[in-house]
C-alpha cells in the first residue's frame, strides 16, 4: 500500500452497481395472507450497503483512494438509497448513467432475527442492460474518464447474458483506452469473459477461468480427469500468453495463483475463522488493485496483500469493513513458485532432514488390485441385500452410502472395512439375524475374489503394467540418498510381501515390509509409525508418508509426518483421479501427486531443507 503521505491514487470503477437490501424479519409475525393465504414475511428492519460493483468501490474507498464509479441506474427509489451508501464512503456518483428506462438493481436478502441467518431465498431485481441512449453516455465517460484516473478496475459481473453494462461496444472502446494510455492500470473481473480483456490484468475465480480455457479450446479431451486447481497451474500461463497480461486466478480456500514475468506463484491463504464468504472476491480485487497502483509492487506482493484483504472480509460477517491499519497488522501469506506443474502443494510444509520413508501399497506402488473398489462393492450391496428385491431408487441410495464407505475407509485393514459392512448389513435388516456372517466370513470371499485377479495378472508376467509411472525409479532415488523405505498397506502381509517380490520392489523396502494380521490389535499404520518414533526415535520431520488413501495421509499428518498424496488413475496407471484428489486435499495432504513420473521435482522438493 502507497504511504499516507504519498498524493491518493485515483481509481475509476465501471461495471452494473447493485444495491444489497437486508431485511431483518421476525418469522414469529409471519401469518397467513389474507388474499393468497400464503405466509407472510414481517420484516423488523433494513440496512442497505453498494453490491457488484459498488462494494468492489465500498473496499477500494476504505483503503484510502478516491473513486468514481460508472455505470447505469434507474431513476427510482432504489437509486436514492444507492448513491446514500456510496456517498457515506466519499465515492464520486457523478458520472453514474441515469434514466427512466433503467431500474437500480437490487439483491434483497431475508436475514432471520431470531437466527442471524440468510435462510429464506433472495430476490433479485437484475440489471436490463444498455439501451442505445445509455450506452452513448457511458462511451463518452470512459473516453472523459480514463485520461484522468490512475487505475480503471472493469467488474463485468452480470448473471444474466445481455443484461450486463460491459457489452461489445463497451468492450471495444475499453480495449482501445488500454492501447492508448499504457501507463495506466487496466483490471478486469469478468464473470463469463475473462479471456475477452486482452492486455488488462485479468483477475478471475477457478470456475471462471475453467470457462475461459474451454472458451480459447486451450483444454484437450484428455483433460477431464485433471483437478481444477491443476489445470490452473498447468494452463495458467497459456492464459496469460493468450490475453497478453499478467494473470490472478483465486480458488477461495486454496488462496490464489498468480503469473507475471514468466514466474508461476501460489499464494496460500491465511488461516482464520471464516464467518461469511460474501464479498471477499471484491475485497480481494480492491486490494489488488491499490497496491498495483505502487509501481514498486510486483504481481506477486499484490496478490499477497489481497489475500490479507479476502481473510479480514471472510472473518466478519457480511460484505465486511478494510482498513490499512487491519491489513498491515495480519501476518504475510506464504507463497511458492511452481516449478512442476504436476505437484500441488496443499500446504507450505516441507520435511527436515528425511530418513525414512513409510509407502501405502496398492494404488500408490502396486496396480495389481486396480479394480478392488466395484468389486467390494458390488459384494457389499449383495451382502446387505441378501435375498431380498428392493426398488431401484432404494437400489440407488445405497450404492452411494456403500460407495462413500467405500472411498472413506480406503487405506483401512480389510478386516475393518468388512466390521464396516456387518454393522451396515445389521443396520439395513435386509438379512435373518442368522444369516449374518462375521468379518472374517466376509473377508474371506471378497479377497478370494481379489486373488483370483490378482493370481492372473502376475501370470501375465507384465510387472511394468502393473506399477504405477515412475515408482520404481523413485525408489531408486530415494534409496540412492540413504533414505530407509518401508511399506504398511491394509492388504494381507502375505499377500503383500508376495506382490512387492513380484513387482520387483521387494528389495528396496529395507525397513520392512507390513501387512494385516489376524488380529486388528496387532497391526495398524499408525502403529507402525508410533514404532518408528519410539523404538527407532524418528522425528515427525525427519518422515515422509506416501499412499492414495485419506487413512495413512491423516495418521502421518497427526504424528506430524511429511504426508504426500498420490491421486493415481489406477486404471490408465498414470495421471490424475479426481475424487482421490478432492479426498486427500480434504485429508489434509502437504503435496499431491498423480504418479512418480516426475520424480526429479519431487525429490529436490523433498529434500529442500536438506543441510
Amino acid at each position: 500500500m502507497s504511504p499516507m503521505n504519498e498524493k491518493k491514487p485515483r481509481i475509476l470503477v465501471i461495471g452494473d452497481l447493485f444495491l444489497d437490501r437486508y431485511v431483518y424479519y421476525d418469522p414469529a409475525l409471519s401469518k397467513p395472507s389474507l388474499e393468497t393465504g400464503l405466509m407472510t414475511v414481517t420484516g423488523i428492519k433494513e440496512e442497505f450497503s453498494p453490491g457488484a460493483a459498488g462494494n468492489v468501490a465500498k473496499n477500494l474507498a476504505m483503503l484510502d483512494v478516491e473513486v468514481i464509479v460508472l455505470g447505469p441506474v434507474g431513476c427510482d427509489g432504489r437509486l436514492y438509497d444507492l448513491e446514500r451508501e456510496l456517498s457515506k464512503y466519499g465515492i464520486c456518483t457523478q458520472f453514474l448513467i441515469k434514466s427512466q428506462a433503467h431500474v437500480t438493481p437490487v439483491y434483497t436478502k431475508f436475514i432471520n432475527l431470531t437466527t442471524g441467518e440468510e435462510d429464506l431465498p433472495r430476490l433479485d431485481v437484475p440489471p436490463i442492460g444498455l439501451n442505445e441512449t445509455s450506452k452513448a453516455e457511458m462511451l463518452g465517460a470512459i473516453g472523459l474518464l480514463v485520461p484522468t484516473v490512475d487505475a480503471v478496475v472493469v467488474e463485468d459481473q452480470a448473471d444474466i447474458p445481455g443484461r450486463g453494462c460491459v457489452d461489445n461496444e463497451i468492450l471495444c472502446r475499453l480495449l482501445e483506452m488500454r492501447t492508448r494510455f499504457r501507463d495506466k492500470i487496466f483490471i478486469a473481473d469478468s464473470r463469463t469473459n475473462p479471456e475477452a480483456f486482452t492486455g488488462f490484468l485479468v483477475k478471475a475465480n477457478l470456475n471462471e477461468f475453467i470457462r475461459g480455457l474451454k472458451g480459447m479450446d486451450i483444454l484437450s479431451q484428455d483433460e477431464s480427469e485433471v483437478p481444477d486447481k491443476i489445470l490452473v497451474q498447468r494452463h495458467l500461463v497459456d492464459f496469460s500468453r493468450k490475453v497478453r497480461s499478467p494473470v490472478v486466478i483465486t480458488a477461495g480456500e486454496d488462496g490464489s495463483f498468480c503469473f507475471e514475468y514468466g514466474v508461476l506463484n501460489r499464494v496460500f491463504r491465511l488461516d482464520g475463522e471464516v464467518r461469511d464468504v460474501c464479498g471477499a472476491g471484491d475485497a480481494y480485487i480492491a486490494a489488488l488493485t491499490v497496491d498495483q497502483c505502487s509501481e514498486e509492487n510486483t504481481l506477486l506482493d499484490s496478490a499477497r496483500m489481497a489475500t490479507k484483504a479476502a481473510a479480514l472480509c471472510v472473518s466478519q460477517k457480511g460484505t465486511g469493513t478494510l482498513s490499512i491499519q487491519a491489513l498491515s497488522a495480519l501476518s504475510e501469506p506464504e507463497y511458492s513458485e511452481i516449478d512442476d506443474p504436476s505437484i500441488f502443494r496443499n500446504t507450505c510444509r516441507l520435511p527436515g532432514n528425511v530418513k525414512r520413508v513409510l509407502f501405502d501399497f496398492d494404488g500408490t506402488i502396486s496396480l495389481l488390485r486396480e479394480g478392488w473398489q466395484p468389486i467390494m462393492r458390488d459384494l457389499m450391496i449383495r451382502f446387505i441385500t441378501g435375498k431380498k428385491q428392493i426398488g431401484e431408487d432404494e437400489l440407488s441410495r445405497l450404492r452411494v452410502e456403500v460407495n462413500e464407505f467405500i472411498a472413506e475407509t480406503t487405506g483401512f485393514q480389510t478386516i475393518l472395512q468388512m466390521e464396516g459392512l456387518r454393522k451396515l448389513v445389521v443396520q439395513y435388516g435386509f438379512v435373518p439375524p442368522d444369516e449374518i456372517m462375521t468379518p472374517l466370513e466376509y473377508k474371506k470371499i471378497y479377497t478370494g475374489y481379489l486373488k483370483d485377479i490378482v493370481k492372473k495378472r502376475i501370470n501375465e508376467n507384465t510387472k511394468s503394467r502393473y506399477l504405477l509411472r515412475g515408482a520404481l525409479g523413485f525408489l531408486k532415488a530415494l534409496r540412492k540418498r540413504g533414505v530407509t523405505l518401508l511399506v504398511a498397506s491394509g492388504t494381507d502381509k502375505e499377500d503383500v510381501i508376495k506382490e512387492t517380490k513380484y513387482l520387483g520392489v521387494h528389495s528396496y523396502m529395507n525397513g520392512g515390509v507390513f501387512g494385516a494380521l489376524n488380529s486388528v490389535e496387532e497391526y495398524s499404520k499408525k502403529k507402525v509409525i508410533e514404532r518408528l518414533m519410539k523404538e527407532e526415535k524418528i522425528k515427525p520431520d525427519e518422515l515422509v508418508v506416501i499412499g492414495d488413501g485419506p487413512v495413512e495421509i491423516t495418521v502421518g499428518r497427526e504424528a506430524g509426518a511429511f504426508t504426500l498424496g498420490v491421486a493415481s488413475n489406477e486404471k490408465a496407471g498414470f495421471g490424475w483421479n479426481k475424487e482421490k484428489f478432492e479426498r486427500l486435499e480434504k485429508a489434509g495432504a502437504d503435496v499431491i501427486i498423480p504418479d512418480f513420473s516426475t520424480r526429479a521435482s519431487l525429490t529436490k522438493l523433498i529434500f529442500k531443507n536438506e543441510i
